[in-house]
């Protein structure tokens, strides 16, 4: 499984007004009916936190299989793929690899983060964790080998992906084309509207902006825009199934542009897609909103505890066929009968990531 994280655990919930500068319509309703149907993958999820504790939650038993001692850290960002699951201490400047099967540490590399630590960021791809800051690109291969390659003078990375036979980076401003196999070697590409995210496929929304962009995979340039009517969230899926959330609660499947709106309110849409489907945050209602990606039918709006009900922020992370929930605690949205259930209460998360479940 090739999955990259870097999630922020929620500081708040933006609230607000119905209105909000967003056009009346209708939320869609619930449509009964089986939901799509998928293989299941057993998948963990692991949990960092503070005191220095890993720990492994197994989606087949909703049980704790394994832990991990590692050094306390303050702040950290967590990758998996290639067989490894990679933790990035930045406050030490120390990654860990370790191999999710066996629930052991196999290696260690050290990379001095850049500060503030926002300016660190990292995707597994290309069989390597890869880590751009400014001025630098950093390649960790699953047997923790160190190598690093210069970045153009002034770059400061605000976006990373790995797709087809490139790495892309994004300074917000333009792109910059990464050969995986010679990474001195870079190609800067000029784009007319900067970049506030970028996601595989080579979808690009700006700040503040209703437009999605689809870029060349080979040499960046615009092939596409998809005007959506209201300024973009996130880009969520892959490849011919990306979808776009807007501020006014709009998902927008960008190959089609079919619509189906999940909420009235302008707010944060946490989103994920996992199983055949699209799953949704509305931290408002706190509900979990499940979409068929195939469809655009809303299958689900599921009720969700959040720790702080007066700030009920959640981060919402996905594997190939789990989903997680995840405050102050740890829960598992069930994609066969859509039920969340509270697996690790008071985690108090670091960071998290989706990999192989220990054996």
């Amino acid at each position: 499984m090739v999955l990259a994280l870097a999630v922020s655990l929620p500081a708040g919930c933006r609230r607000a007004g119905p209105t909000d500068g967003c056009p009346p319509g209708e939320v869609a309703p619930v449509v009964s009916g089986p939901p799509p149907s998928t293989p299941g993958t057993p998948e963990a999820l692991w949990v960092a936190d503070r005191n220095g504790s890993l720990r492994a939650v197994d989606s087949r038993t909703d049980r704790l299989s394994a832990t991990i001692a590692l050094r306390p850290s303050v702040a950290m960002l967590m990758a998996a793929g290639g067989g490894r699951l990679f933790t990035y201490a930045l406050d030490r400047g120390d990654v860990t690899v370790v191999d999710p099967v066996t629930a052991r540490v196999v290696g260690h590399a050290g990379v001095h983060a850049a500060r503030p630590f926002a300016q660190n960021r990292l995707v597994f791809a290309h069989r390597a964790l890869w880590i751009a800051q400014p001025g630098r690109l950093w390649r960790i291969s699953p047997a923790a080998r160190v190598s690093s390659s210069p970045l153009p003078a002034g770059f400061t990375p605000a976006g990373l992906v790995g797709d087809g036979r490139w790495l892309w980076l994004t300074d917000g401003r333009g792109l910059l084309r990464v050969d995986p196999a010679a990474p001195a070697h870079t190609v800067a590409v000029p784009l007319a509207e900067g970049v506030a995210q970028l996601v595989p496929g080579l979808y690009a929304s700006g700040v503040n902006s209703a437009t999605v962009r689809r870029l060349d995979p080979d040499t960046g340039r615009q092939v596409q825009a998809v005007d959506l009517g209201e300024p973009v969230l996130s880009l969520v899926g892959s490849g011919a199934d990306v979808w776009a959330t807007g501020t006014c609660g709009t998902l927008t499947r960008l190959a089609d542009r079919h619509g189906v709106r999940v909420s009235d309110v302008s707010q944060d849409l946490p989103s994920v897609e996992a199983s055949g489907s699209l799953w949704v945050g509305d931290e408002v209602r706190s509900q979990v909103v499940r979409v068929d990606a195939a469809t655009g039918a809303v299958l689900a709006r599921t009720p969700f505890t959040a720790a702080d009900p007066d700030d009920p922020a959640f981060v919402l992370v996905a594997g190939r066929s789990t989903i997680w929930v995840v405050d102050r605690h740890v829960s598992r949205a069930d994609p066969a009968t859509n039920v969340i259930t509270r697996v690790l209460p008071d985690a108090d998360p670091l960071a998290v990531a989706v990999a192989a479940p220990p054996r």
